[in-house]
């Protein structure tokens, strides 16, 4: 689930204008961020609503009473804000992807044109030493909107395989007003 959360601020990133095309390989959170805005890519400052919901969540061995609470929250949506000043906007940094450091690497991540694509791998550190997970994001976006579908295939704490599915959908929402969780 932690690394779900790490692609959340890349899909805020898909509400960059379009001025260039960024096509990476095998790079950090770092380098992407560098790439991105090297491009002339530029956020729309001020307050974002992302809204998230669980499509898929499957857990190997999940016991049923836990999958059935869990088929429960299959559809419901949570919506979070986040503020973004100008200067967050023009020159996103490393720290804007979410996860850093050399636990999770962009397998590819290529935009432009109004659409995203992204293959993401990250691998446990501390106690989930040994796990990995696999996530791809793909979706469209525009100046003031965007819509995503990320998938991730991991391990669960419990060490049983992970499937999950998330669409995440975001509209930029004018001035911020200091309400925002980031």
């Amino acid at each position: 689930m932690r690394a779900a959360i790490a692609l959340i601020p890349l899909a805020l990133l898909a509400a960059c204008n379009d001025a260039g095309t960024v096509d990476k390989k095998n790079a950090s959170t770092a380098e992407v961020a560098k790439s991105v805005a090297d491009a002339g890519m530029k956020l729309n400052p001020g307050r974002w609503e992302l809204t998230m919901q669980f499509k898929k969540f499957e857990v190997e061995d999940m016991p049923p009473e836990a999958k059935a609470m869990m088929q429960k929250t299959l559809g419901e949506t949570r919506t979070f804000a986040s503020c973004l000043t100008k200067e967050e906007a023009e020159k996103p940094d490393g720290k804007f992807f979410g996860q850093q450091g050399e636990d999770c690497k962009y397998d590819t991540f290529t935009m432009g044109n109004g659409k995203i694509d992204a293959t993401m791998t990250c691998k446990g550190t501390g106690e989930d030493a040994g796990n990995m997970a696999k996530m791809t994001l793909a979706g469209t976006y525009s100046p003031d909107t965007y819509d995503m579908t990320m998938d991730m295939n991991g391990t669960a704490p419990n060490g049983k395989a992970m499937v999950m599915q998330m669409a995440l959908t975001s509209k930029h929402m004018g001035e911020c007003k200091g309400d925002e969780q980031g």
